[in-house]
């Protein structure tokens, strides 16, 4: 029986071994980009994970943005976190843009980055990409990043092989795969992935018809009148259901 327990004991510390081996590294900071000083006792969490050179990502940005701003920061906390696809070639180096645009800026251009690349998404694709450099893929990053913090693109280079740039955006796309994240763009209300037919279309009043009810009833009376629901919008109460696009899906 001794032998027994010591041979379960030592197996029991193998697992544990094994188990902190697998966990993800535990960040430095707090992750994802907060937009426009979201609070953290703030009714409504949006967690938003996109991929800058996603299709899908870009088309949905402007409309959570628009949903952001209608509650304000009190209400709803809008995070986006970055999940480059390996398909998407340039995905990668520009999410370490986003952490050195981030550094660059203090925090003030991180959207105005994401607006950027999404505006250029042409320029970034795998057609336009797949016969330059990755140093000249970086290049065309940086020359983009001159445009938001003046003075940025002799240091871009340098800084999108930095070491701690390079954990930061790891470590936040292995994040993202814990979450069970894959594909983009995804959606999470309060910690739930939100499951809708693959639509990164939905308009604010879709939005509304969603976060409307989580919303304390003072919290409510602040908000515009609730809209009438959108033929797409008889789902909408239902909180467990998935918004991906299928365009930017893994598979």
């Amino acid at each position: 029986m001794k032998a027994c327990g010591v041979r379960m004991l030592v197996a029991a510390v193998l697992v544990a071994l094994v188990a902190v081996k697998g966990q993800i590294p535990i960040p430095r900071k707090k992750l994802g980009f907060v937009y426009a000083n979201g609070q953290p006792n703030a009714s409504v969490h949006l967690d938003f994970y996109i991929d800058l050179i996603c299709p899908d990502s870009k088309a949905a940005l402007p409309t959570v943005l628009q949903v952001a701003d209608h509650y304000g920061p009190d209400r709803l906390r809008l995070v986006t976190h970055l999940f480059p696809l390996p398909y998407h070639r340039a995905g990668f180096y520009a999410a370490k843009g986003a952490h050195v645009v981030d550094m660059l800026s203090k925090g003030k251009s991180t959207y105005a980055w994401f607006n950027t690349l999404f505006t250029n998404i042409d320029s970034l694709a795998n057609a336009a990409t797949h016969q330059i450099s990755d140093a000249d893929v970086v290049q065309r990053l940086a020359n983009l990043a001159e445009g938001l913090v003046s003075g940025s693109s002799g240091q871009f280079a340098q800084l999108v092989d930095n070491s701690t740039v390079e954990q930061d955006t790891r470590v936040a796309w292995k994040y993202a795969c814990t979450r069970g994240v894959a594909g983009t763009p995804t959606f999470m209300v309060n910690d739930v992935t939100v499951l809708v037919s693959a639509d990164p279309l939905w308009t604010v009043d879709d939005w509304k018809n969603l976060i409307d009810p989580l919303l304390a009833p003072h919290q409510q009376a602040v908000s515009d009148q609730p809209s009438k629901s959108s033929p797409r919008s008889s789902s909408l109460s239902k909180i467990f259901i998935t918004m991906t696009a299928a365009a930017c899906i893994a598979h």
